[in-house]
């Protein structure tokens, strides 16, 4: 049992070091400052078992599921810093992915387990403006959502009789791509391969262009949705950079601009608040629509001015009362 831990903690900590030495060495550092904290911290760990689980968590990424326990309270920002954002100096504030049991009582060391998570926007006092709701009512000018012929489709989608919160259309440019996705579970998941969840692979199209294909491939472990208390929170662990619409996340717009949701960049890793339900009553009903596009943006200061430019994105159609 003695020989297995050393075996066991010598090719950990050889992996660790390893991934240091090519990460810095891309960022044009000459040494490692992280070295001696991942070497006392390994040391801190003495049961071969989560040592051992430990090490294929992390090889496995954003795919793996199990949590890692240890009794050592906020061990995991330090694992964080180490395994997953070891450029930032200071982290920002994480939260758990809801694929973490409960039962871990936040002393899962996972570090694929949590997200950065980015500021609230900033709202102006009170409600929206008659006018405010009118130009919002027209944001997506591609008339794909705002012609009488989607109000049929949203009132459809909206009535259908279960208990679900939402359901989920996947585009590809300007074509619907299968059936709505009915969600009743307080989480979904929408991955290029996946087996509980949305899974892309599954749904096929008459013809692919080169740049969809690309981007599909590229989802990898996808995006997750999580229905919680404050509002819908958007998980993006992919590897690739999701932008997403909401009408609760409307900034402040330029002078001279139109009036329109943002389009918010949301880097792998990162989590946001995408649909705040204490702004839930003052969204006309015919607009609680979340957009989100896979690796390409869209409207203002983009190339591609409409979501319906954009090769492969997802609508939120929101059923919550």
């Amino acid at each position: 049992s003695r020989i297995l831990q050393m075996w066991i903690y010598m090719n950990f900590n050889f992996s660790v070091m390893l991934f240091f030495k090519k990460l810095f060495k891309k960022s044009g550092r000459q040494r490692n400052p992280d070295e001696a904290v991942a070497k006392v911290f390994l040391k801190d760990i003495t049961d071969v078992e989560v040592l051992n689980t430990l090490l294929k968590v992390i090889k496995e990424g954003a795919n793996g599921t199990t949590c890692v326990i240890v009794n050592h309270p906020g061990s995991h920002i330090t694992v964080c810093q180490l395994w997953r954002w070891p450029l930032h100096r200071t982290m920002p504030m994480l939260k758990r992915v809801p694929i973490c049991s409960s039962d871990c009582n936040g002393n899962c060391i996972n570090p694929y387990h949590y997200c950065l998570t980015m500021p609230a926007v900033e709202h102006e006092q009170g409600a929206p403006k008659p006018t405010e709701r009118r130009s919002y009512s027209e944001c997506s000018d591609s008339g794909i959502c705002m012609d009488a012929s989607s109000e049929h489709r949203y009132s459809g989608s909206h009535s259908s009789g279960g208990t679900g919160w939402c359901n989920i259309a996947y585009w590809e440019h300007n074509q619907r791509i299968g059936a709505l996705h009915h969600v009743t579970d307080p989480i979904v998941t929408i991955a290029n391969e996946i087996d509980n969840g949305l899974s892309l692979s599954k749904l096929s199209a008459d013809q692919y262009s080169s740049v969809t294909a690309r981007v599909r491939k590229h989802v990898g472990t996808g995006v997750l949705f999580s229905l919680e208390e404050d509002g819908i929170w958007l998980y993006n662990r992919s590897e690739i950079s999701l932008f997403v619409q909401s009408p609760t996340l409307r900034m402040p717009g330029r002078e001279g601009e139109q009036d329109r949701p943002s389009v918010l960049k949301i880097l792998p890793g990162y989590t946001i608040n995408c649909y705040e339900l204490s702004r839930h009553l003052i969204v006309p009903p015919n607009t609680r629509t979340v957009r989100l596009s896979f690796e390409k943006g869209w409207g203002p200061g983009y190339k591609r001015q409409y979501v319906t430019d954009t090769p492969c994105w997802l609508e939120l159609l929101l059923c919550i009362r």
